[in-house]
């Protein structure tokens, strides 16, 4: 008996997992890479079809129709930036938080550039009514600021925020920067990012509370 193990096939049932997450991952894909090259409208499910290799048919099934992959695709990208900003974050409170946050989103620039564009041409199209995936983009934003809003909470519980800063009135503000920022980027892509990144981490000294006067 020859002393090699024989390979042993996975199951079939991991085999099926791993094909269908592998059709997923092609099918988002083609779908971020259109948004960005073609925009919404030129989006379509037979050019996911086209630019993924699958059918039309695979590809309606798995997301339904253009709304229900406009939404897909928001969702899946957002995971993505919450999983990486909480991979950033970690426990850090406060002003560190939030710097962190900021460090988060200048990763995700370098690392996912196209995902990006993809998430944001969602996100600013989402102001138009008849958007059906407005209700998705307003989820995440709601999410966003509510976790930058516990930040500033727990830094100041903790004393290194100052306590009369209104926590959710500054929360919308930093996310409004870090939106203006991102904007800034998509209309230029030659603009300084990490000079102005470095600017907006400098302007966090005002959310810091003033060290005690020393004793005497």
């Amino acid at each position: 008996m020859s002393g090699e193990t024989a390979a042993i096939a996975p199951p079939p049932r991991r085999r099926q997992e791993d094909r269908s997450a592998r059709s997923e991952r092609l099918l988002m894909e083609a779908a971020v890479e259109l948004l960005v090259s073609r925009g919404i409208d030129g989006t379509t499910l037979n050019a996911i079809a086209e630019g993924s290799g699958y059918s039309r048919g695979l590809v309606t099934h798995r997301f339904g129709s253009k709304a229900g992959l406009l939404s897909s695709v928001h969702d899946t990208v957002a995971q993505r930036w919450i999983a990486h900003v909480s991979g950033r974050v970690g426990d850090a409170v406060g002003v560190e938080a939030l710097r962190q946050l900021a460090d988060a989103l200048l990763g995700f620039i370098a690392e996912s550039p196209q995902e990006l564009r993809a998430l944001y041409l969602l996100r600013y199209t989402s102001i138009d009514a008849g958007a059906e995936f407005r209700a998705n983009v307003a989820k995440v934003n709601r999410a966003q600021r509510r976790d930058v809003e516990r930040w500033i909470e727990a830094g100041q519980n903790n004393g290194t925020i100052a306590p009369t800063l209104d926590a959710a009135l500054h929360a919308e503000m930093f996310c409004a920067l870090l939106d203006g920022l991102i904007y800034r980027w998509l209309v230029n892509p030659n603009i300084e990012i990490g000079n102005i990144h470095q600017l907006l981490k400098d302007q966090l000294v005002l959310f810091e509370a003033a060290a005690p006067a020393p004793a005497g």
